[in-house]
């Protein structure tokens, strides 16, 4: 349904309708407090994973061809790897799914299409539209599963129930608004001596003092009203009329909250996406962990299952994805480890390089493996010479 449409059914035509502008301004502060987490959370997510290596092998060995540049620089003319990795995951968690397609050896992710399902046989997407700096283009194909990568994150819509979740809190921030207003309101009392009945212009009179004139001298700074004969006014002052910090501290506990219920539906660590950087090595643990690598994984698989196939991925044909670039090494902190990590074969100079995001030596020794003669089989010395 259209919005247009929308409206119309709900409004009739011809007739006016005067809209609350506070309960609109506290629907747009509701809403822009949800959309904020939300985003929030997404574009940390997204900007994470567009910091990993798309890493390619061919039987095993590590290589950087075609695929390799596709993934790591340019999936299409006009975008870089990094603002395609962060559009793709940006739409899979949005929208709960996201539909990759690709055109002339270029990979685009598609803005909006339709879906098609079937039980038994694959599914078939129709309108693929994709859109680029204002521009839109819609394929008049229509795609089959085999021929395309379409992710898909949970088989209910986490943010549809988010949503709904939300909206409980939206309301809670509703009242702790509403009470913050009401302490730091201006209250007084009004004596009219005249009685109201029967006298229709003084009663219009009176509505627009109270209405407009009092409306006014409220909101301005610096005022004064002119009050005809028969009505005193008498300020309210004191400790009631005051704001204090707890009206602000529910408002702050609420928006808190907030944040909570988003990070746990992304299965992000609430105080990482609250910006609390204590502890925040173990935060980061956290977060690979439960959230990115379950993410990574649904990527990854399917990329090796359409783009590599059985064959090739059980010969050693396919794509990792590489997790590790996403925490900052520091160089001196490793300086142990990483000796520990050659002497025990498990990467040689140029692969330990390349983890703290150095440039690889590309020598004959710095390509080789080690191993500390502290080490010998189990089953005798590597000489095989006798032990006793």
């Amino acid at each position: 349904m259209k919005i247009l449409d929308f409206f119309r059914d709900i409004f009739k035509p011809g007739k006016t309708y005067k809209l609350n502008q506070q309960l609109m301004g506290e629907t747009k502060l509701q809403l822009d407090i949800e959309d904020f987490a939300i985003q929030m959370a997404i574009n940390m997510l997204a900007g994470l994973i567009a910091k990993c290596e798309f890493k390619t092998y061919v039987k095993g060995k590590g290589t950087k061809a075609d695929e390799y540049y596709l993934w790591n620089v340019e999936p299409n003319v006009n975008q870089n790897s990094s603002q395609f990795i962060q559009q793709l995951v940006s739409k899979l968690l949005h929208d709960n799914e996201a539909l990759v397609v690709e055109a002339d050896g270029q990979l685009l992710v598609a803005d909006s299409f339709n879906a098609t399902g079937y039980a038994l046989f694959p599914a078939t997407f129709s309108d693929v539209t994709v859109e680029a700096f204002g521009d839109s283009f819609t394929f008049d194909k229509t795609f089959s599963m085999s021929d395309v990568l379409y992710f898909r994150l949970n088989n209910r819509n986490i943010r549809a129930l988010l949503s709904n979740v939300m909206g409980g809190y939206n309301q809670l921030l509703s009242m702790a608004m509403g009470k913050y207003k009401r302490a730091g309101g201006r209250k007084g009392i009004a004596h009219v001596d005249k009685t109201l009945s029967g006298d229709k212009k003084y009663q219009k009179r009176i509505d627009d003092i109270f209405g407009k004139g009092f409306k006014k001298y409220f909101d301005s700074e610096n005022a004064v009203i002119h009050l005809p004969n028969g009505i005193t006014y008498d300020e309210i002052t004191g400790e009631g009329s005051k704001k204090s910090t707890s009206e602000v501290n529910d408002i702050a506990n609420i928006t808190k909250e907030a944040f909570a219920r988003v990070a746990q539906a992304f299965r992000i660590p609430p105080a990482l996406l609250q910006g609390d950087i204590a502890d925040i090595s173990k935060l980061m643990d956290e977060l690979l962990t439960v959230c990115i690598d379950p993410l990574v994984d649904l990527i990854q698989t399917e990329i090796n299952r359409k783009r590599y196939g059985k064959a090739a991925f059980l010969a050693g044909t396919y794509l990792r994805i590489d997790t590790t670039c996403i925490k900052h090494i520091d160089i001196f902190d490793v300086a142990m480890v990483a000796d520990k990590l050659i002497s025990d074969s498990l990467y040689n100079v140029d692969e330990l390089r390349q983890k703290l995001g150095d440039t690889p030596l590309n020598t004959w020794w710095s390509k080789r493996y080690v191993l500390t003669k502290n080490y010998e089989p189990v089953d005798g010395p590597a000489d095989g010479g006798d032990t006793g």
